[in-house]
């Protein structure tokens, strides 16, 4: 081994302890696992499922259905069989995304030409970035999806194609579905190549297709789907496809805006990656990736901290390696200098929701669903849309008004809420009750002020008694507590909806 590569090892070796470190201190700070998203327990509770063979609390429904990585929720079953208990089990597997992502943004700093020091500097950075630590700590899939990004970045420009770079390509679709489009362009690079011979071409088309086999025989054998239901169901009950374009413009701006404030100036950079073919390459991922969201789900782009956004993170953070070695070094010196008055008010607005929804949301959600154990002994059907906490530590039927989990409820939407742009969602719930006979809804307060789930089922007769809501810290914000409501059919059946 040389002198250079034992010390590139060494400062791997040094950043991957430091956010070892920096995650050990979060946990003890935290008193344990926490995560600020229903959706980690989607994640446990699809492990759950697989681990016992059936679904107790959505009945006859598959364990991938809801799962929008596959990837992310074989790892978690490999390390559930290693750490104990499970919340901690998904915490270590977002501890070393987190490791694999700042090992990922070091070697492709390397790759460019950045010295040893900035590359580790820029690494352990990424982690304070935009307060990428906090969506790396959501217990989803955001830190695997940016590890793969930046090891797909890594691996183009290498100065030797391997074959590590195909078989990441086969199973990026499974970490994020959006990633697709980047690992079909990472694939057609290495197609493109004139150097390549073509035994290495086919070889590699084989390895890609190779580790994508597994995930496309799990989600076909598992939902009878080559792919996941995830973003349809969304796309159906946020209804967004149709709005007007100066809405979704609107919507866009707001989203792409909180992301610019949050990288700014340094996402300017990313006019400096090189080289040429993979700079145009990552740019066409960017120009489709915002594209296809503004088509068909803008508003998705600020749910949960705006965590969709960070897969293009890496790639700020390339175009800004690219740029301190280049001709545009001092350019590049002066945008970072002006991101250290940026990167505070990025990192502080996601701390500030990270903490607020593990003190105060996830203690309501948590308290209700305690009550419920307790004071429901009969397994009553509960009718939610928050659909991973309720079924992962509850015992009740459950039924997912967003379709998530319940895919017949997807189906209501699609015929009701999609094509109404939304106007009908009322109408699609009340079929939707109407369809299951659910004898309790849990909802947050948040949503039911968006989307008026208990003023639309009052509407069309139901009666809706409210018999609980979440006790959660002082100071925690009306909207994030959770309230549970005793339903009453109407009596001649499904009414028409005042809304």
């Amino acid at each position: 081994m040389t002198s250079e590569l034992r010390s590139r090892w060494t400062d791997a070796g040094a950043c991957a302890l430091i956010t070892i470190a920096i995650f050990a201190i979060v946990y003890y700070v935290n008193g344990g696992a926490a995560f600020p998203t229903d959706d980690a327990f989607i994640n446990l509770h699809n492990a759950q499922v697989l681990r016992l063979g059936r679904d107790q609390n959505y009945e006859g429904v598959p364990a991938l259905v809801g799962a929008t990585s596959g990837a992310h929720l074989a790892l978690l079953l490999v390390f559930e069989q290693l750490v104990h208990p499970d919340t901690a089990a998904l915490y270590v597997l977002s501890s070393l995304s987190a490791v694999t992502y700042v090992l990922g943004v070091f070697y492709m700093c390397l790759n460019i030409g950045c010295p040893r020091l900035e590359a580790a500097l820029i690494a352990l950075g990424s982690l304070v970035f935009a307060g990428t630590l906090f969506q790396v700590l959501n217990g989803m899939d955001t830190g695997l999806a940016m590890a793969a990004v930046a090891w797909d970045i890594k691996l183009l420009t290498d100065k030797r194609r391997t074959f590590w770079l195909p078989a990441l390509c086969g199973v990026m679709p499974f970490v994020r579905p959006e990633l697709s489009l980047l690992s079909a362009a990472s694939m057609l690079i290495v197609f493109w190549e004139k150097d390549a011979a073509n035994g290495f071409k086919i070889a590699a088309a084989a390895v890609a297709a190779l580790t994508s086999l597994p995930f496309l025989l799990w989600y076909w054998i598992d939902t009878g789907s080559l792919v996941p239901n995830t973003i349809s169901a969304k796309m159906f009950f946020f209804a967004e496809r149709y709005l007007a374009w100066s809405d979704k413009s609107l919507l866009m701006l707001s989203a792409v805006s909180q992301g610019a404030l949050m990288s700014f100036p340094l996402f300017l950079c990313l006019r400096f990656m090189r080289p040429v073919a993979v700079g145009r390459m990552l740019a066409l991922f960017v120009a489709v990736f915002l594209g296809a969201y503004f088509w068909r789900f803008p508003s998705g782009l600020v749910h949960n901290g705006g965590r969709y956004l960070f897969v293009l993170a890496p790639l700020v953070l390339f175009g800004t390696a690219c740029g301190l070695t280049s001709a545009f070094r001092k350019q590049t010196l002066c945008m970072v200098a002006i991101s250290i008055l940026f990167l505070p008010q990025g990192f502080v607005a996601q701390l500030e929701d990270y903490r607020t929804h593990i003190v105060g949301f996830q203690e309501s959600l948590a308290d209700v669903v305690r009550w419920m154990n307790a004071n429901l002994p009969d397994r009553p059907m509960v009718m939610v849309h928050d659909a991973g906490y309720v079924a992962y530590a509850g015992h009740a039927a459950l039924v997912d008004l967003v379709g998530l989990k319940t895919p017949a409820a997807m189906d209501f939407h699609k015929r009701t809420t999609y094509p109404s742009v939304g106007l009908q969602r009322s109408r699609a719930v009340a079929e939707i009750a109407e369809a299951f006979q659910p004898q309790y809804l849990l909802v947050l307060q948040d949503w039911d002020e968006r989307f008026h789930f208990v003023e639309g089922l009052r509407g069309v007769g139901w009666t809706a008694r409210e018999v609980y809501a979440g006790h959660a810290p002082p100071n925690t914000p009306a909207a994030l507590i959770y309230h549970l409501y005793e339903l009453n059919r109407p009596l001649s059946g499904l009414a028409s909806p005042s809304s």
